[in-house]
């Protein structure tokens, strides 16, 4: 029994590493961290909304706020780079809400 315990846990594992079960995990951590990834006073006026093929989405409150993460999308993807792994989020796409 413990030889089967221990099959199904290996078995478990490679499914979480490399299924769709664990991209759709990733994808999720990576809408969940965007707070810590770019601080809170950002987190507040935008929002991670998908992560599709590595292309994050992200809302944001207008333009301004748009053109400002666009000139901070090489720190963070560094930041999601070393929470995530390198090549989790290769680029961000901002969408302005128009608040």
């Amino acid at each position: 029994r413990v030889n089967d315990a221990s099959r199904i846990g290996d078995l478990l594992q490679r499914v979480l590493r490399h299924g769709p079960l664990a991209e759709g995990l990733e994808r999720q951590r990576a809408l969940e961290i965007w707070p810590e990834v770019v601080g809170e006073g950002i987190a507040a006026h935008s929002e991670a909304i998908s992560l599709e093929g590595g292309v994050l989405h992200v809302r944001v409150d207008g333009s301004v706020w748009a053109q400002e993460l666009t000139m901070l999308q090489t720190e963070i993807k560094a930041g999601f780079a070393r929470r995530l792994g390198k090549g989790a989020v290769t680029a961000i796409r901002f969408t302005s809400s128009g608040r």
